[in-house]
């Protein structure tokens, strides 16, 4: 447990809103689902803390998008962030190695999945009406956490109202977010934003190759920079004991809607690069990469 340590403007000057957590846990979890020891990890919003892995130029994005396979630990995450905030400013020690950030007014959350069913309000109007909660009230000094928005819909409807909420927050709100998201193609909309960083919860692969049934996924419980490559849903729905003829066939499914994914990122990128002139031979040998591995 550590003292907390909140950082104040000194007379007119002003601080921009930053939280710098290291080697936190969560207050309530001793254990993880496995029964392994909780793994402590650290969190840098707006601060150059997490600025390795070449990510010196976005060292101080208010907003970091949250990636890692289904039960890596990104909600878990999430949750230890906000209770470690709201300890700290009842005056609390909280369960890390430090902490330091300038105040927050309020902490907004938008997690998990539920109707009202008795007020005849769908799941993804819950959603909707959570984050519209957030947009009309979150200031820069809140702390927004946001899972997997967009869930509750259609995937391209999904896709296209998280990542308009993602640029909201990051550019015109500015406030501190963790937005965990399976949403790939908003990682890459958001790879190059200087407002926005990538991190994701580490796993670890072994035997990935056509045939889910060889996949074996070893969850690090780490929050790493960069972004996750897949989700491995495969994995969840074997834990939860799926039939193999069923996680097969969603398997053969999957490499389709890859090809048809790849198809339409390709023929994107085909028309960006014969409208822009100014693209080098870096580009071009990627499209040739993307041809190939189709």
């Amino acid at each position: 447990m550590t003292r907390p340590q909140v950082v104040l403007p000194d007379g007119d000057e002003q601080v921009a809103p930053f939280l710098e957590l290291a080697g936190s846990r969560h207050p309530c979890v001793t254990k993880t689902f496995f029964g392994d020891d909780f793994i402590p990890n650290d969190i840098y919003i707006g601060c150059p803390g997490g600025s390795e892995d070449g990510e010196e130029q976005k060292s101080h994005a208010s907003c970091v998008l949250v990636t890692g396979p289904n039960m890596g630990g990104k909600s878990t995450l999430m949750r230890q962030c906000g209770l470690v905030i709201v300890l700290a400013q009842l005056g609390c020690f909280v369960p890390a190695e430090s902490l330091r950030f300038t105040p927050v007014d309020r902490v907004f959350t938008r997690l998990g999945a539920s109707d009202r069913i008795m007020a005849g309000e769908s799941t993804f109007f819950v959603e909707l009406s959570e984050t519209a909660c957030i947009l009309h009230h979150a200031t820069k000094n809140s702390l927004v956490l946001l899972d997997e928005l967009g869930r509750g819909t259609a995937t391209y409807d999904g896709t296209a109202i998280a990542c308009a909420v993602v640029k909201e927050l990051a550019e015109n709100i500015c406030c501190r977010t963790l937005f965990s998201t399976h949403y790939h193609s908003l990682v890459e909309d958001y790879a190059n934003n200087p407002a926005v960083r990538l991190g994701h919860m580490a796993c670890m692969v072994e035997n990935e190759c056509e045939d889910p049934s060889q996949e074996t996924i070893t969850f690090l419980y780490k929050f790493i920079s960069g972004a996750c490559p897949k989700s491995y849903g495969f994995n969840a729905a074997r834990l939860a004991s799926l039939p193999e003829m069923v996680i097969q066939s969603g398997h053969r499914k999957a490499r389709e809607f890859e090809k048809s994914t790849m198809s339409r990122r390709l023929f994107k990128k085909l028309c960006q690069f014969a409208e822009d002139t100014t693209q080098d031979k870096t580009h071009f040998n990627a499209l040739v990469q993307m041809i190939q591995a189709m």
